[in-house]
């Protein structure tokens, strides 16, 4: 089962609710610099630019190891492939996304259903107003 975070729009759409999964993201470790493009996380690519343009700079006038390089390109890589999803939803956060709560689910679709099945039940219990008993023997006694 996946844990995924259910981030609802700022206008409160449910056509643009966002489901992040939790845990280690692969395509955030193979593909850093593209990954967070993809993602418009834009402040994240321009670090994981520099970073990367500091480190050849630095192996081209022989400052650094090539070796050294290397360990600190898979240890950058390592972080976003560890820390990605959240900061994904930080990212998110900052453009106007509120998360809404946390979904355990086995896929994303099951997510999707679970997700707005509690939200349809959310509704309609605030529509119906505070659970009264059905028989009345113990109502607000």
């Amino acid at each position: 089962m996946t844990v995924y975070s259910a981030l609802e729009s700022p206008d409160g759409t449910p056509d643009r609710v966002i489901f992040v999964p939790e845990g280690f993201s692969w395509s955030a470790f193979a593909f850093s610099l593209v990954w967070s493009l993809w993602h418009r996380m834009w402040v994240v690519a321009a670090l994981i630019l520099a970073a990367f343009s500091a480190l050849g700079v630095l192996v081209a006038s022989e400052q650094v190891a090539p070796a050294v390089a290397v360990v600190v390109v898979y240890g950058i890589m390592l972080m976003l492939g560890l820390e990605g999803r959240f900061l994904r939803v930080l990212s998110l956060e900052r453009a106007g996304f509120r998360v809404a709560g946390l979904v355990e689910a086995s896929c994303f679709e099951a997510a999707e259903l679970a997700y707005f099945a509690d939200r349809r039940i959310a509704v309609q219990e605030q529509r119906r107003g505070p659970s009264e008993d059905v028989l009345g023997i113990f109502g607000n006694v």
